[in-house]
């Protein structure tokens, strides 16, 4: 009559079989990124616990060691595949296609050669001999130092794989750690049966209890595939984009250590180093860029790449570990030859058509009224007038653009506070003062406060008042200001400038929202140009509507203020 150990043969069999049902359900995902490996792991386990269960019954000395056959090939490849779905499973995927891989699967299929001709040399056990037990057909035989280095092999490849998955845990916050903790963790129940088997540790014959302990591991399996989604988010994907982000940046990038050695550098580093990668690593940062101060704001720097001068500029930020410590520091080179470049040509053309250009136009402007004043002819007199009047437009222009470029300038990353209504008034009586039959009217509360680059928000609102009325053909021009009772997101003031005119030309609407101007759709100035650049670098909004009574700009500036804005608002409906 058997007794309950033969139970133990029948769980090791159920063991089996639940592990090739949970196959069944993993066989769709065998195309993920580690689902073919987790799917060989999984089958190593049915193979190890189905020979394990039906070697129990087999009570032929013969044919009882040949049953040992399976079982060693389950547990060689078991830490084979389980490593490989690690390596792909955490984004290590390029890994699998060394070396050192090729090395572990060699020495894993020598393993299995010894085991499969062991009864011919008997160096991974000797002395093999059936001592039934309780019904059960449990063996006994001397473990040989081969057998010895066949397991640590084995339990060192799931230790690998263990530790890859638990950094995972640590690395990628709480997006994959459920999942990689749970296959982490599984290993351990089956493993540690496994050592007290292999150390001989127990009741003799020793019963080798690791089939029974699978469900356990598969349980915590299970769980990381139907409740936190195994294969849907794989954290090699985030792996992958954290080296693609650096390598796709288009900058050289090189992280640094605490100790000043280089730990990390894409390729677009290395061709700045003008070596490789892997010989780049380790080096101390100093000896390739003595020019960059690591603790300090650094100018760009020039290298030589292709034979051409290059220049980047130089950003660094320290890098903090949990604690708060430093633990290193991310340089980026950024290429601006070409910017700089482009700055150079621009600041040349800049300075010649501004400052000969208005000198030449000073000398034309100058002779034009001498030659108006000795002529008689009204013809000539008034082409001479056009004439003048033209230039002195051309200077005019060449003024404005010098006004925009300092206003431009300013530094609009410390704004200030500026009061909307004595702002408004100056620039009201500075254009009723060069056009009388002008009317500005300015319906402001005191209260308007924003938060702005006063020269830069005078020079946006000066050019839209005085564009009103410049382009208003009537007698008396009239514009208004206001503040717009009109949706606006929280800290922002709208403010509305409407006048009486004709309206904008939807042509020169139309400019602002392309990229660049065309030879046949181009503004006529550089007022709409002024209000949209401007508005942008203090951080607004503007939106034009043309009607046919008018034209309505509403602009909406950062307040000074949650306060200043409701007040705004407040004092507009009063």
């Amino acid at each position: 009559m058997l007794s309950a150990f033969p139970w133990l043969a029948a769980a090791s069999l159920a063991s089996g079989i639940v592990s090739l049902g949970f196959m069944r359900y993993l066989w769709p995902y065998r195309n993920r990124l580690g689902g073919r490996f987790f799917l060989a792991t999984i089958g190593c386990e049915a193979l190890w616990s189905l020979s394990y269960g039906l070697a129990l019954f087999v009570f032929d000395p013969a044919l009882r060691e040949a049953f040992e056959v399976p079982i060693w090939i389950a547990i060689n490849f078991i830490g084979v595949f389980f490593l490989a779905f690690a390596l792909e499973y955490t984004g290590r995927g390029h890994i699998l296609r060394s070396k050192v891989m090729g090395g572990v699967v060699a020495l894993q299929a020598l393993h299995t050669l010894v085991v499969v001709t062991n009864p011919l040399h008997r160096i991974a056990w000797s002395d093999y001999t059936v001592e039934p037990t309780h019904g059960l057909a449990t063996v006994v035989y001397a473990h040989q130092p081969w057998l010895f280095v066949n397991a640590a092999g084995f339990v060192l490849m799931i230790a690998v794989a263990s530790f890859l998955l638990a950094d995972t845990v640590f690395s990628y916050g709480p997006l994959y750690r459920t999942q990689a903790a749970a296959i982490a963790v599984s290993p351990i129940f089956p493993g540690l049966p496994f050592l007290l088997w292999l150390a001989e540790v127990g009741p003799m014959p020793p019963l080798n209890l690791t089939p029974l302990l699978f469900p356990v591991h598969l349980a915590f399996d299970m769980y990381a595939f139907f409740s936190r989604d195994l294969f849907e988010m794989v954290p090699a994907a985030r792996r992958v984009a954290d080296r693609a982000a650096i390598d796709n940046l288009g900058s050289a990038v090189v992280i640094v250590d605490s100790g000043r050695r280089i730990i990390e550098c894409n390729d677009e580093a290395s061709r700045l180093l003008g070596t490789s990668r892997d010989d780049a690593l380790g080096r101390r940062f100093e000896t390739c860029f003595d020019d960059v101060d690591l603790d300090g704001d650094n100018e760009p720097i020039t290298r030589r790449r292709g034979g051409r001068k290059r220049t980047y500029a130089v950003a660094t930020s320290p890098l903090t570990g949990s604690a708060g410590a430093a633990v290193g520091d991310t340089i980026v080179f950024q290429d601006i030859t070409e910017e700089r470049r482009r700055e150079q040509r621009l600041a040349v053309l800049n300075r010649v058509l501004r400052h000969n250009l208005r000198n030449d136009l000073n000398v034309v402007t100058g002779y034009l009224e001498m030659a108006e004043e000795r002529v008689d002819d009204e013809d000539v007199r008034e082409m001479l007038d056009v004439a003048a009047e033209n230039t002195a437009g051309v200077v005019e222009l060449g003024e404005k653009a010098r006004h925009i470029e300092r206003a431009l300038d300013a530094d609009v990353d410390d704004p200030d506070t500026v009061e909307l209504r004595p702002l408004l008034d100056e620039i009201a009586e500075d254009l009723s003062g060069a056009e009388p039959d002008a009317e500005v009217v300015v319906d402001v509360g005191g209260d308007a406060t924003l938060r702005a680059t006063p020269s830069l928000l005078e020079t946006v609102f000066e050019n839209l008042l005085e564009n009103a009325l410049e382009h208003d053909p009537s007698d008396a021009p009239r514009v208004t200001v206001r503040v717009a009772d009109v949706e606006t997101e929280p800290g922002f003031l709208a403010v509305e400038v409407a006048d009486d005119g004709p309206g904008i030309p939807e042509h020169e609407l139309a400019v602002l929202d392309e990229t660049e101007e065309t030879a046949l759709e181009h503004g006529s100035g550089l007022g709409l140009w002024i209000v949209k650049w401007g508005v942008d670098s203090l951080g607004g909004t503007v939106d034009f509507e043309v009607t046919e009574s008018g034209t309505r700009v509403v602009l909406k500036l950062p307040a000074a203020s949650e306060a200043a804005a409701s007040h705004g608002e407040a004092g507009h409906e009063a």
